[in-house]
């Protein structure tokens, strides 16, 4: 009995001595991982809390970017099988409970989602979509959390750009690219999420239109369930800011159908257009385009150059009246003075014009653009004040508007000026400018003589219209007095009244003009092309106190229309037209316009009837719309396209089906397509919107002034236009 007694003491000491060194074990050497474990079971985890982009909008408020977030959802099959069993029914009705949560609340149809639930026999983690809107998600939760369904997951999965205007200033808005390769040193996620700008607005606002990340913790069971934990930390997303432009869309628009139509009809591989309020420095329409840009994907125009700030060309005859304002500020010109224009030959070179041109007055040397007169004018300045009053200007230097890709431009520093430079540089050789560059310096001469800093923002806002900044009109420096700028500008006026842009001038609005015609640089910078040619037209009007500046140029036009005469000055003649018919525009009397003037009938038909509207109203037609107002497309139209009609012409414009795709489910959160609704419809689903309408007109909506697609917030305000 005491043998035994001994015994069993022992084993318990033996298996007390066991226990105590695997528990020492267990504390010392951790041969399992159990403090990692522990560490992770409670250490809440964080989840990145992805940003929103900006919005930008044009200078009328007009929505041309936003941003559309889309989201992961996976269903833990685990989750639904224990509540399955929990609930006391078939694991096929619970996953039917679950298809009909997400179908019901999304796009993805119910029976799309009760297929992935039951495609096999694995209870793991299975994702049901990747596209969900943020709106959606929202419902989603709710009909999950109102049915006490659990195993949803969900997580950030992509954002898209919405532009809203199409094609519309493509290459100056630019374009954005995802990466998801980033480094969050704060949550220690290395796929963290970012869109990041690229080229155009995008890239050279990046900072402020991406906004700020955030992050949340969260703590999971066992069953890998978020379950609730006090005293988790969050530190919340700030979305981007808006951007406010300048750029105004009409004249945008108008713009680059001008240049789309011309571009083909003179054959060229590259034109450009810029339009600024000369007093401020603010642009209102930026505009490059290729031949091909029609025909492809928007996607692909938008990472295409900038070419109005990217593309460099030689000014040819544009550059004579910056030559002329430097004599004339120096005295070194007199008004009445006879210049001899015929051939000239100095340092062993030969200048000439395309005529000879006699004796010329410094007025008439910059009405007939003469090459020879211009060149002796430089003669008598002298290189040293002809480089400095053209560094003054801004050539060969950036400007200041600091968008993405911008050039400076090419101009020789005096030290290596050759023989042949002062009087290249005279008539707009042997320099490079951008079409940014020249209207700036142009601008100057139109504003009394101060070189101002363009910009294409106005402002910059948060979500809530807040303003975080403001941008002002600001002078760079003064360049020349008002009295020389005033001659220099009554010098271009004789170039459309009586010069070599007399196609240009206009019977109600006085003109101030240029054109110019440059040979091409061969590659290398060795001689000059004779069959490549830049042409370039400047207006600035009205002439006696210009409201704004335009340039057109075009990168080798057909031969026959090379020069500035036959097709830039004809294009800038064409969007003049246009910009001074806008409703808006208060740049001559509106009546006075549409008495004077005769246009030609546009060809609407195939266009969206708002499209169509747009442009009638645009150029100050008064019409009428016959059809089905369940109709959408122009079918046909009286007078037919390019009859000249007055204005005041009643024009009739008949519309059918068109084969417009069928309308999207309406979202929460994002515009509805209202047109062709009536008013009262119309406001029915603004109303579930939570949008404000303001209305124009009654009837059936035929234009909206926010894109069907775009992201709306909370302030949002859309202009409808309806018609009987």
């Amino acid at each position: 009995m005491r043998s035994r007694y001994r015994l069993l003491v022992i084993i318990f000491a033996l298996l007390t001595a066991l226990w105590s060194v695997y528990l020492f074990s267990l504390q010392i050497f951790d041969p399992f991982n159990l403090v990692e474990e522990r560490r992770v079971r409670y250490t809440p985890h964080k989840d990145i809390l992805i940003p929103t982009r900006g919005s930008i909008y044009d200078a009328n408020g007009d929505l041309l970017v936003s941003s559309i977030t889309y989201n992961q959802i996976d269903v833990d099959r685990e989750a639904v099988y224990n509540w399955a069993q929990d609930e006391h029914i078939p694991l096929q009705e619970a996953y039917r409970r679950v298809s009909k949560a997400i179908g019901d609340n999304c796009s993805i149809p119910a029976e799309k989602v009760y297929e992935r639930l039951t495609m096999n026999d694995k209870r793991s983690s299975i994702q049901i979509g990747n596209k969900v809107r943020e709106l959606e998600l929202e419902r989603i939760l709710q009909a999950f959390a109102k049915q006490k369904i659990p195993g949803l997951n969900y997580s950030f999965s992509s954002m898209k750009r919405i532009y809203s205007q199409g094609i519309l200033a493509a290459r100056l808005l630019g374009s954005v690219q995802a990466v998801s390769d980033g480094y969050d040193p704060e949550t220690g996620n290395k796929s963290l999420y970012k869109m990041s700008g690229s080229c155009g607005i995008e890239a050279t606002f990046d900072k402020q239109l991406s906004g700020e990340y955030g992050w949340r913790e969260v703590m999971y069971n066992a069953r890998r369930e978020r379950v609730p934990f006090p005293k988790l930390h969050e530190k919340p997303s700030r979305d981007g800011y808006n951007l406010h432009l300048t750029i105004d869309s009409n004249i945008q628009e108008i713009m680059e159908n001008v240049l789309y139509e011309d571009i083909d009809k003179y054959k060229a591989k590259n034109a450009g257009a810029i339009a600024m309020d000369p007093k401020t420095g603010r642009i209102l329409g930026m505009v490059g385009i290729s031949a091909e840009d029609k025909t492809i994907d928007p996607g692909l125009v938008r990472v295409k150059s900038n070419i109005p700030v990217s593309f460099m060309f030689e000014p040819g005859s544009t550059m004579k009246p910056m030559t002329m304002l430097t004599a004339v500020e120096n005295h070194l010109v007199d008004p009445n003075e006879r210049i001899p224009c015929g051939e000239w030959h100095i340092n062993g070179r030969r200048i000439a014009d395309t005529h000879p041109l006699g004796n010329l007055r410094p007025m008439d040397i910059i009405t007939k653009s003469s090459n020879v007169g211009i060149a002796k004018i430089a003669q008598r300045i002298g290189p040293k004040r002809l480089y400095e009053k053209f560094i003054s200007l801004g050539y060969g230097q950036k400007t200041g508007l600091n968008l993405y890709g911008e050039s400076s431009g090419i101009f020789a520093k005096l030290d290596d000026w050759d023989n042949y430079t002062l009087h290249s540089v005279s008539f707009g050789q042997n320099i490079s400018v951008t079409a940014l560059q020249h209207i700036t310096a142009f601008c100057a001469i139109a504003n009394g003589g101060k070189i101002m800093k363009p910009y294409v923002v106005d402002s910059v806002t948060d979500n809530t219209g807040q303003v975080i900044q403001q941008f002002e009109p600001e002078i760079l420096r003064e360049v020349a007095s008002k009295a020389v700028t005033d001659t220099i500008r009554y010098y271009m006026q004789t170039v459309v009244d009586r010069g070599t842009a007399r196609n240009v001038k206009m019977d109600y609005i006085k003109i101030a003009g240029k054109t110019g015609t440059a040979e091409k640089a061969l590659e290398g910078g060795k001689g000059y092309s004779t069959d490549k040619y830049n042409s370039v037209f400047v207006g600035l009007f009205p002439a006696d106190d210009p409201q704004m500046a335009i340039l057109v140029f075009y990168d080798e036009p057909v031969l026959g229309l090379h020069w500035g005469s036959t097709s830039a000055a004809p294009t800038f003649k064409r969007m003049l037209e246009d910009i001074l018919f806008m409703p808006n525009c208060n740049i001559i009397a509106f009546d006075d316009r549409l008495m004077q003037n005769s246009l030609k009938m546009p060809d609407l038909r195939g266009k969206h009837i708002s499209e169509a509207e747009s442009i009638l109203n645009r150029r100050g037609f008064q019409y009428k719309i016959e059809g089905a107002d369940s109709a959408s497309v122009v079918i046909d139209q009286f007078p037919k396209p390019g009859v000249s009609v007055d204005p005041g012409h009643p024009i009739t414009v008949k519309i059918g089906k068109g084969s417009r795709k069928e309308e999207n489910v309406i979202v929460r959160g994002e515009m509805p397509d209202l047109s062709g609704l009536t008013v009262r419809k119309a406001l029915q689903v603004a109303a579930r919107q939570n949008l404000a309408l303001r209305i124009k007109g009654s009837g059936i909506v035929r234009r909206q002034s926010i894109q069907p697609g775009s992201r709306i917030t909370n302030h949002a305000v859309c202009v409808i236009e309806a018609e009987i």
